[in-house]
């Protein structure tokens, strides 16, 4: 026999009492079945009620619960919490998470009355939501969205907040059923519960709910992203809403501090930063060409060109470079045309050599790629390439100093 739902009769009750428990399973985890509850099940998007229930002389700890396909509401016990063995359990007194209740049915209701503001002002349908425990989703059926459309359904929804209005469920014959402006289509033929909120949203919906607007709270939409060729939005409700603007105002506070600016003037401050910082950049980099060009030119002096077309190898050491300016270096190097450029420095983190090896145009006699591939192989590195380029890394062990990576290569 199907549960009796109590919490469509009462969703604002946190207490109950009932009897002939008794005990079952939900696929692998055992389970408390009751003739009725205050428990929410997961379903239609929303996340199921916690809690506890004091039967059989224990007071056992709720962690999910569950419907099956006949209307059973399976409340499944903590794993930490050993099973009932008696066939009957008698009396019950169960005690829903109300905080948890009251967090969700926040979020729901401001679900409905987004999604119906997002259809009137963005005309942008939803098709599926998910409230989740720390971040709610509505998925739209319209690809873009400009912020203006979505700013104005979030102040339609803020005014229905504001408004107070009563949310109240009903079961309408089928004859009102047919005359109401839903804003979609039930998925049952029979026994259709419809949410409204004061008139502004009609929906059919099984799940709880506040029973006026104005227990919302707020409504804040927080993120929008493309999904599946339609729109995410994400939004908090309630008490999240407020936590959120907290610790984004932190967040915000502490970057005024540090830039010495006023909390509204960060954006200006950080835009100034970026500004400076670009031309810094910039410097930085023309700098650093000149340095390559220096360093090539005194390379090249340094190792003539060798006798009778072979390859002419040139090592460099530079401990402290990232792997950006090994390649321009060895880039730079390779512009000669007989050179093979060998260009290393010292990933501190790991302290593993980091290897650039490039050859010049005239070079075809040695594969970059595959003397790198060898020598990672012997060292405990890894690496490779093409023929005229390769990169990777190797292990110090057995060198000695960095310095020493020059005999690798080929005499």
């Amino acid at each position: 026999m199907a549960t009796e739902k109590l919490y469509w009769a009462d969703p604002a009750a946190r207490e109950f009492e009932t009897e002939s428990a008794r005990p079952s399973r939900w696929q692998d985890r055992v389970s408390i079945v009751l003739p009725r509850t205050l428990f929410y099940p997961e379903a239609g998007g929303q996340l199921a009620d916690h809690g506890k229930i004091t039967l059989a002389g224990r007071t056992v700890a709720i962690d999910d619960v569950q419907i099956d396909d006949d209307g059973v509401i399976h409340h499944l016990l903590a794993a930490h919490e050993p099973p009932f063995t008696e066939p009957e359990l008698g009396a019950v007194r169960g005690e829903i998470d109300a905080a948890r209740r009251r967090d969700f049915t926040a979020q729901h209701t401001a679900q409905h009355a987004l999604s119906r503001a997002l259809l009137d002002e963005a005309r942008a349908p939803t098709v599926s939501s998910r409230l989740g425990s720390t971040l709610c989703t509505v998925d739209v059926d319209r690809a873009d969205i400009p912020e203006r459309e979505i700013a104005r359904a979030e102040d339609l929804v803020n005014a229905i907040v504001t408004d107070d209005v009563p949310v109240r469920a009903q079961f309408p014959t089928a004859e009102e059923l047919a005359s109401m402006d839903l804003r979609r289509a039930p998925k049952v033929s029979a026994n259709v519960r419809i949410i409204d909120i004061g008139g502004f949203d009609l929906s059919p919906c099984g799940g709880t709910h506040c029973t006026r607007s104005g227990q919302i709270g707020s409504v804040r939409v927080v993120g929008v992203e493309r999904y599946k060729g339609k729109t995410r939005l994400s939004f908090h409700a309630g008490q999240r809403a407020l936590a959120d603007a907290r610790a984004k105002e932190a967040v915000l506070s502490s970057l005024a501090s540090e830039l010495t600016c006023g909390l509204l003037d960060v954006g200006n401050a950080v835009a100034k930063l970026r500004s400076e910082l670009k031309a810094r950049a910039d410097a930085l980099s023309a700098s650093r060409s000149e340095l390559v060009l220096h360093l090539a030119e005194a390379a090249w002096r340094a190792y003539p060109a060798a006798t009778a077309g072979a390859p002419t190898f040139v090592t460099l050491v530079r401990p402290h470079d990232d792997v950006s300016m090994l390649r321009a270096i060895a880039g730079s190097l390779a512009a000669r045309a007989d050179v093979v450029a060998l260009v290393a420095s010292l990933d501190p983190a790991s302290g593993e050599a980091l290897l650039v090896v490039q050859r010049g145009a005239s070079v075809t006699s040695f594969d970059c790629g595959a003397w790198l591939k060898s020598a990672a192989s012997a060292h405990e590195g890894r690496g490779g390439g093409r023929p005229e380029r390769a990169e990777g890394r190797i292990k110090l062990t057995g060198l000695g100093p960095l310095e020493r990576i020059s005999s690798l290569l080929p005499r």
